[in-house]
């Protein structure tokens, strides 16, 4: 196709320099003519920041007469890497869809029915706030029995923590327990932090099922594959688009990426290819790590992981001999139940080999520090400490874990939980084992939900509570740390269409409706406005909030200084100061020093283990039902590989059953393909909705929490995704 520069930009109105414009008044790169043609129509380009995934990427967004017409990407963002997303572009149309939750909803029939009155929001809290002061008082005025759940795809969520806080819950959980905690706790264990990994310039990558191609987490997608001189070594049961574009794939069987890391660590030292200087300067417990490994061949790890021994022993070569090589920490963890071991594994083959505090290797993340948001705290007489804080060593207090906590509140162990406040997380789609989902859901006397759309979850809820689009809403400013910081935030491109409120007035018109201990309205505690805030936040570096709303981000320019550890002029955050090989921590909590691996299990002949992962067209349950992506991926389907199909007379296209150890099941068609082990079974997240008010995908295909058996490690409280057994046949 042959096109102009001139055509270009009138058909995509790109190129539009300034932002934040109520007028295209000043615009560059744009001819007069054209200047006036949009001026005609009352174009205006407001910049603000994503909300489809986990990067915030910075946009523009371009509003024709009041309707939001494209989100295009802002050059300058440097974390964007001059790009936005097919999914972020789809986000443009959320606020139009027809089907999002538009004024405050009660209940009035069974749970799941889909009956439901419209009510003011004075109505919806006195409702919410009857039912649960009723709970509270008959729980001798112990606030524990609320449980509140929240996911971060919001800048309003430290709202949400105060209004728990000031409320007296210690019960909270949030989606880190889903997907990487393990990760965290695994890194910080030897690093005393969760660094980033520096691959733009890195020339040598292993990937141990990090799917970044089809994750789209910019930078790293763009950085990893724009490159092609770069080696990446791609470790997963699936043939993803990432093990596309690698250099090597090997299909590793799940759950044994420790065995592989520790015959990483087995070569390297026992081939004295570690470097010596790092090792010798800045780690502790080398020695006891030299040891150790001895017993982890490459030989012995082949018949753990199906990857062949040579391989194994020329990537370790390779790996310790490239200056910069880095072998990933991934974002999503929650493999099996040794993850925090295996993640600690991955880390240590990157500190013997000097990968920390090098370029190319692991970075420690840097932040643009912000002004704090402090409120005073209520103070309570009568409190618990939270349900599972006896089940995790490293329990996050804010995070908490999902499963031990869901197991617990369905007993009443050892106090009742009788109440669910639930902010922007779909509970039932994506916390394992949607059946015991369903038992917690019962046994709840309120369930509130607040979110943008009608998931599943609020489908199930008592009240809904519906907070305003991301387009339609301001948001305080919000720090990005890493190699690079930022700080972003988000400006409404248009009015709410519908009665919906932004998170921080959602929130304090539902404490208003609240008293602590003392009878003082919990709304006393919430000072200002969301505009405020964000003078506050940016009060240290002037004129910061200025260029927050004209270009969407805020940089002072400041990047992570490389080797500032090894010199001595930053301090590695562990008890020795030092890379911690051998951990005195763990050991003292009656935990293992150094990684063990203890296997990975044996699948039954006639069963397969079930895989999560990425998929290159949604992000989460959100966006499966988005019309613009949706239409590429209709419906999910299981894969299974091609051998295992003929054995079991499965074809293409049929429908097939799966049923896992604990009942759960999953009617979904076939996909036979080689792109996968045949002892795995994967399908696609985000489908199998429960809620009618998700035409696209409700009813269609499945939602991996049908069939994901509850299983979580113990260490950090990471739900463990990897541990599920399954049977599949032909319907």
């Amino acid at each position: 196709m042959s096109i102009t520069r001139r055509k270009f930009l009138k058909g995509t109105a790109a190129g539009l320099g300034c932002l934040g414009m109520s007028s295209v008044a000043g615009l560059r790169y744009v001819s007069k003519a054209h200047a006036e043609e949009l001026a005609a129509q009352k174009v205006k380009y407001v910049a603000s920041s994503c909300a489809i995934c986990t990067n915030k990427c910075v946009f523009r967004g371009q509003v024709v007469n009041g309707v939001i017409k494209r989100l295009e990407p802002q050059p300058e963002f440097a974390k964007g890497r001059g790009m936005m997303c097919a999914r972020g572009n789809a986000g443009a149309w959320t606020p139009y869809d027809p089907n999002r939750v538009k004024y405050p909803m009660i209940r009035t029939g069974k749970r799941g029915e889909g009956k439901w009155k419209k009510a003011t929001w004075d109505e919806a809290y006195a409702y919410i706030a009857e039912k649960t002061n009723k709970v509270v008082e008959e729980e001798g005025g112990h606030r524990s029995c609320i449980g509140f759940v929240s996911s971060e795809g919001t800048y309003h969520e430290h709202y949400w923590h105060q209004f728990r806080e000031v409320f007296g819950s210690p019960n909270t959980l949030r989606h880190p327990g889903l997907c990487l905690s393990s990760n965290i706790r695994g890194n910080m264990s030897v690093f005393g932090t969760y660094p980033t990994a520096d691959v733009k310039n890195s020339p040598y990558i292993i990937l141990a099922g990090a799917d970044r191609a089809e994750a789209i987490f910019t930078p790293d997608t763009m950085d990893m594959f724009s490159d092609r001189s770069k080696k990446i070594i791609c470790l997963d049961p699936r043939f993803t688009k990432t093990a596309a574009k690698a250099t090597e794939w090997y299909p590793i069987k799940p759950g044994s990426d420790m065995a592989f890391a520790l015959a990483l660590l087995h070569v390297i030292i026992g081939e004295n290819l570690y470097d010596k200087d790092f090792v010798r300067d800045h780690c502790e417990g080398f020695d006891q790590l030299a040891r150790h490994v001895k017993q982890y061949t490459p030989q012995w790890a082949a018949a753990e992981t199906d990857v062949p021994a040579e391989a194994i022993q020329k990537i370790a070569r390779e790996f310790a001999k490239t200056p910069g090589a880095v072998f990933y920490p991934g974002r999503r963890s929650g493999w099996h139940g040794q993850d925090v071991h295996a993640r600690r594994a991955i880390a240590m083959v990157n500190a013997v080999c000097g990968s920390f505090d090098r370029e190319g290797g692991l970075i420690p993340n840097i932040s643009i520090p912000l002004k704090s948001y402090f409120y005073e705290p209520a103070w309570y007489d009568l409190t618990r400490p939270r349900l599972e804080a006896d089940d995790v060593t490293f329990l996050n207090p804010r995070d908490g874990s999902w499963i031990p906590w869901r197991e617990r509140a369905i007993k009443g162990d050892p106090y009742p939980i009788r109440g669910l406040f639930i902010y922007k997380q779909n509970v039932v789609d994506s916390v394992p084992d949607r059946n015991m989902t369903m038992e917690l859901f019962d046994k709840m006397d309120i369930i509130v939900s607040i979110d943008t759309f009608m998931s599943s979850t609020a489908w199930l809820a008592d009240v809904v509570l519906p907070e305003s689009n991301y387009l339609e809403r301001f948001d305080a400013p919000y720090g990005l740390s890493g190699i690079e910081p930022f700080v972003v935030i988000r400006q409404p491109l248009i009015k709410p269409l519908y009665d919906t409120r932004p998170g921080f007035d959602l929130i304090k018109g539902l404490a208003a409706h609240f008293e602590d201990e003392d009878g003082i309205s919990l709304d006393e505690y919430f000072e200002g406005d969301v505009e405020q805030h964000a003078r506050d936040f940016m009060s240290d570096y002037p004129g910061g909030l200025e260029m927050l709303k004209e270009k969407g981000f805020f940089t002072d320019g400041r990047k992570a200084e490389i080797g500032a550890y090894r010199s001595g002029k930053s301090t590695i955050n562990t008890s020795t100061q030092k890379v911690e090989l051998y951990s005195a921590d763990f050991e003292s909590r009656g935990l293992d020093p150094l990684p063990v691996y203890r296997g990975c299990g044996v699948i039954p002949k006639d069963r397969f283990r079930f895989v999560v992962g990425r998929h290159a067209i949604h992000t989460h349950s959100m966006t499966a039902a988005f019309p613009d992506l949706n239409w590429h991926m209709p419906e999910n389907s299981v894969w299974i590989n091609t051998a295992s199909a003929k054995e079991l007379g499965i074809k293409p296209g049929d429908m097939v059953l799966l049923t896992n150890r604990t009942g759960g099941e999953a009617r979904i068609k076939a996909q036979v393909t080689e792109a996968i082990r045949p002892d795995c079974l994967y399908f696609a997240h985000g489908y199998g909705s429960m809620s009618k008010d998700q035409p696209l995908v409700f009813g269609k295909g499945a939602t991996q929490s049908q069939i994901l058996e509850s299983h979580y490690e113990s260490i950090s409280g990471n739900a463990m995704m990897h541990e599920t057994i399954v049977e599949i046949r032909k319907v």
